[in-house]
């Protein structure tokens, strides 16, 4: 379980990465404001979904 979670944490961690890279990259005319906003939104859950990430595989390696 914890490989799952670790595997599933890395590939989160690569995706929020390429979309932080597209998003310094851009500017008003490629995208809209509201696209920009929705993006940086999703940015922001993926941080949180990837925090609850590691939460997890702490607590189950501590569980051990």
């Amino acid at each position: 379980m914890i490989k799952k979670l670790e595997k599933e944490l890395k590939k989160l961690n690569a995706k929020r990465a390429k979309l932080s890279k597209f998003l310094s990259k851009q500017n008003k005319k490629t995208l809209s404001a509201n696209q920009h906003a929705l993006l940086v939104e999703q940015k922001q859950a993926m941080g949180k979904y990837a925090k609850v990430l590691k939460l997890r595989i702490e607590d189950l390696k501590e569980a051990k």
